[in-house]
C-alpha cells in the first residue's frame, strides 16, 4: 500500500490492532479460565471493540473516496 497516505495507513494499521484485541479477548472470555463475571466483561469490551472496528472501517472508505 505504498500510495496509501500516512494517516489512512497509521488508521489501518491500529483497526487491525483493534481487531486483534478484540480476537484475543473474546478467546479468554470463552477459554473457561475467568469467572462468570469476567468472562461477561470481557465479552462486553470484545462487543464495543467490534463496534469501534466497524466505526474505523466506515472512516477509512470515506477518506479513501475522498481521496
Amino acid at each position: 500500500m505504498a500510495d496509501t497516505p500516512p494517516t489512512e495507513e497509521q488508521l489501518r494499521r491500529l483497526k487491525n490492532t483493534v481487531m486483534g484485541v478484540g480476537y484475543r479477548l473474546s478467546e479468554l472470555a470463552r477459554s473457561g479460565e475467568l469467572h462468570a463475571g469476567a468472562a461477561t466483561e470481557l465479552a462486553s469490551i470484545t462487543r464495543e471493540l467490534n463496534e469501534a472496528v466497524g466505526r474505523l472501517e466506515r472512516l477509512l472508505a470515506a477518506l479513501h473516496r475522498d481521496r
